[in-house]
């Protein structure tokens, strides 16, 4: 305005003289003179900016890119790009061209400024990437990104192009979990809603059959008959609108087999009048067991229901029990089926004998009732157990000589015994076993061992002994008698010894004489 005053009393002053010659001449002054007011400041900033967006709408919690182009139209010194995003929005810069960037605070915690120090020539360009996060809560509208670039001497100019981002409404997400997935009729299940995005209302169809069975949030439904079922859930939001999440035959319910838990027979087993097979080795069914109480210092009882092709593991919790599981893969269905540890005082009354090595516990596993751990109905059956440390530096034994003995047809056996873990206070193992049974935790007999280890490489030696043993043996005389009666038919000590007392009396007479 300034100078369109000025302009103005220049105009009066020349009217005054001359207004006639004049006026030709000062009307295009005038003219060029606005016209170059309004053209300078243009000219003069030097600088133009320009935005780009990866994506022009959006939805809370997505990102988008962000790219600036700056170019100069003449020489520039100490370039500035401000850019000013909404409350809240994350930004993470990803490419500068050498400028120094931060986040300042001056107008607001989403203005953002990247200075450059090196100066930039006319015709060249700089450009700026950063990254946009848009809040999971952020409401659905039109919101804008402005920004300006400035340098020394030179006025600020707004960045063109791309200014509107459109936050769209969020997508409900239904979703669910059931526990269990699995079991008997009746079966009683507990679903919770993991809907995203705050639904409003719920609606549940727990048999797939389309008619509405629960609004509730997060319900229980108890199924009544075998079979397997789809269950479909509608979760709606007002704002959000609605989402239907279906899980085809996501919950099997069983029937009951007609199964005598004292027995432990399956369907199969009663049918065809068997005993389900051998194997038990003696053991006991149901909550019962042969072993006398006198000899049992614990008792711990585990239930489980058994189910055909789903792996079964009885866990033993007493803090004095070195049965930590039981555990297999069956191979008929029994409902449900009780185990049993015992824990001895000493060995077991069903037993003939001891176990051999040094014996860490005896103990007494049973597993249903004889017949149930037979290869026919179980299979991968293992035991784990523990052995305390202390008893192991008591006994000067190795951890690697640790071995399960399981008692079955007169006769104790080794299982395969592998060393899984330790603590502070235990050796952990865990053995393979075919059956149920009295068992001892004990260390290997070093002839045991040496035979199992080294069989190959003394088998000829270990027969050619056993082939001088039933020599000496057929010819009437144990082994250790033979050579004890060969030690005493041995006359060379007895010969000496008389030879010696014969020159002692010789010496003697001698003497006299």
């Amino acid at each position: 305005m300034s100078i369109i005053n000025l302009l103005m009393s220049i105009i009066k002053i020349l009217r005054t003289k001359s207004q006639s010659k004049l006026s030709g001449f000062i009307s295009c002054f005038v003219l060029i003179s606005l016209l170059a007011w309004a053209i300078l400041p243009a000219s003069a900033a030097g600088i133009e900016a320009s935005r780009e967006v990866s994506a022009k709408t959006v939805y809370p919690g997505e990102s988008f890119t962000v790219t600036i182009y700056i170019k100069a139209n003449h020489d520039v010194e100490a370039l500035t790009l401000d850019e000013d995003l909404p409350d809240g929005w994350q930004v993470k810069q990803s490419e500068n061209n050498r400028a120094m960037f931060e986040g300042t605070s001056t107008f607001k915690a989403s203005t953002l400024e990247w200075v450059w120090i090196d100066n930039l020539s006319a015709g060249k360009e700089r450009s700026v990437v950063y990254n946009v996060t848009v809040p999971s809560n952020s409401k659905p509208g039109n919101v804008t990104i402005s920004g300006r670039v400035s340098a020394y001497s030179v006025p600020a100019t707004s960045v063109e192009g791309v200014s509107e981002i459109i936050v769209m409404p969020q997508l409900l997400e239904s979703d669910f979990s059931a526990s269990p997935l699995l079991g008997t009729a009746p079966l009683t299940v507990q679903f919770t809603d993991l809907s995203a995005f705050n639904p409003d209302s719920w609606e549940w169809d727990f048999d797939g059959d389309g008619n509405l069975d629960s609004n509730e949030k997060s319900p229980a439904y108890t199924y009544e008959n075998p079979g397997t079922y789809t269950v479909i859930l509608k979760a709606t939001n007002n704002t959000y609108g609605n989402n239907i999440k279906i899980k085809t035959g996501y919950i099997t319910v069983t029937e009951m087999p007609s199964i005598s838990e004292e027995s432990g027979k399956s369907v199969e087993d009663e049918e065809s009048g068997g005993s389900g097979g051998g194997g038990g080795g003696g053991g006991g069914g149901g909550t019962c067991s042969p072993e006398p109480n006198r000899n049992i210092e614990l008792k711990e009882i585990s239930n489980e229901r058994v189910f055909k092709g789903i792996h079964t593991c009885f866990t033993f919790k007493s803090g004095t029990n070195d049965i930590v599981t039981v555990e297999f893969d069956p191979k008929k269905s029994f409902g449900k089926i009780t185990a049993i540890v015992e824990m001895l005082k000493g060995t077991s009354s069903i037993v003939k004998e001891p176990a051999p090595g040094t014996v860490y516990r005896n103990v007494n596993v049973w597993v249903g009732n004889s017949g149930l751990s037979s290869p026919e109905n179980l299979e991968n059956s293992r035991i784990s157990f523990r052995v305390s440390k202390v008893w192991i530096t008591e006994q000067a034994v190795s951890e690697s000589i640790i071995v399960l003995y399981r008692y079955n047809g007169n006769t104790w056996s080794p299982l395969p015994t592998t060393l899984s873990k330790e603590d502070k206070v235990y050796f952990y193992f865990t053995a393979e076993t075919p059956g149920f049974s009295p068992f001892a935790i004990s260390s290997i007999e070093e002839r045991t061992k040496s035979i199992e280890i080294s069989s190959s490489k003394v088998g000829v030696n270990q027969n050619q002994d056993e082939e001088k043993q039933a020599d000496k043996e057929n010819q009437g005389f144990p082994a250790s008698n033979m050579e004890k009666k060969g030690k005493e038919s041995s006359p060379g000590f007895e010969a000496i010894f008389v030879a010696g007392e014969l020159l002692v009396l010789y010496a003697a007479l001698k003497i006299k004489r």
